[in-house]
């Protein structure tokens, strides 16, 4: 029996299709051939070097796929280091807008307060000038004490030039002895008005809130009429809000603004409440 034998280029189509499914495929195609003796020994070399050459290309394609993952991994490790830098960034930002509102709304306070403080250094002034004898009109009823029978009306203004006197000087603890003894002697005077503001002034700066928002509140109850009433309704509606009651301090600014829209009090009031909303 003859012993057929098949050509070189059979066993290398023959390995080139199977190397796919591995390289043990080829390997017992190889042996397969030695042991029917129908390769030669150049035939097993070239198959050697295919198989050689397909595991030398697999190597190359999983050492790229490595240097792939490798710099994926380190492309997302950038990412997530640029994620945390980020979030840290946006986070000091925040905490820095945050610390800017803050200071703000403290500058906010010190300006309204600081406001506060010139109109009634201009209201003391004022109080002043009229409550001078030589502006003072002798024919005008305004100029009678109607509460002391025989009161000395320049005694009566003596007493609350010395009150306001000692407040500008920031004797506060005088100046609200004056005031209160003014208003036990005088509470109908022409300066009664005045001298409850004032008072209710000293008590704020005392940090005796209560007593201050109860001192203002006289002014509308007992003198509805007076110029002073919208003014003591813009203080009680700035101590409410200083006391962090805002519903309150809204309630007396809105009353302010609706039923003294043209006084002075209203705009500040109108300001404000800008500045709450």
């Amino acid at each position: 029996m003859k012993l057929i034998t098949f050509p070189y280029g059979f066993f290398a189509a023959l390995c080139r299709r199977l190397i796919i499914r591995g390289g043990q495929v080829c390997f017992y195609i190889m042996i397969y051939a030695l042991v029917s003796g129908c390769a030669t020994k150049t035939d097993i070399l070239s198959i050697h070097d295919i198989i050689q050459e397909q595991s030398d290309h697999q190597d190359q394609q999983i050492q790229k796929l490595e240097t792939e993952i490798e710099v994926l991994n380190n492309e997302l490790k950038d990412q997530l280091e640029m994620m945390v830098d980020t979030r840290g960034e946006m986070s000091k930002e925040f905490r820095e807008i945050q610390d800017n509102i803050s200071q703000l709304m403290a500058l906010t306070g010190q300006i309204q307060r600081e406001v506060v403080r010139l109109v009634n250094q201009i209201n003391m002034q004022q109080d002043q000038v009229v409550s001078s004898p030589e502006y003072s009109d002798p024919d005008s009823a305004d100029v009678i004490v109607s509460d002391v029978e025989g009161a000395d009306p320049a005694l009566a203004d003596d007493t609350y030039k010395a009150a306001m006197s000692q407040l500008s000087r920031g004797s506060l603890a005088t100046a609200r002895r004056a005031f209160e003894s003014f208003l036990v002697d005088y509470p109908d005077h022409r300066l009664a008005p005045s001298a409850h503001f004032f008072l209710g002034d000293v008590l704020e700066q005392e940090n005796r809130l209560d007593e201050a928002i109860e001192t203002f509140l006289r002014i509308p109850e007992l003198y509805p009429t007076a110029d002073r009433v919208p003014q003591a309704l813009y203080r009680t509606g700035s101590i409410y809000i200083l006391k962090e009651n805002l519903e309150e301090g809204i309630r007396y600014l809105d009353t302010v603004v609706n039923t003294y829209p043209d006084s002075g009090a209203a705009d500040l009031a109108r300001e404000l409440l800008q500045e709450l909303n």
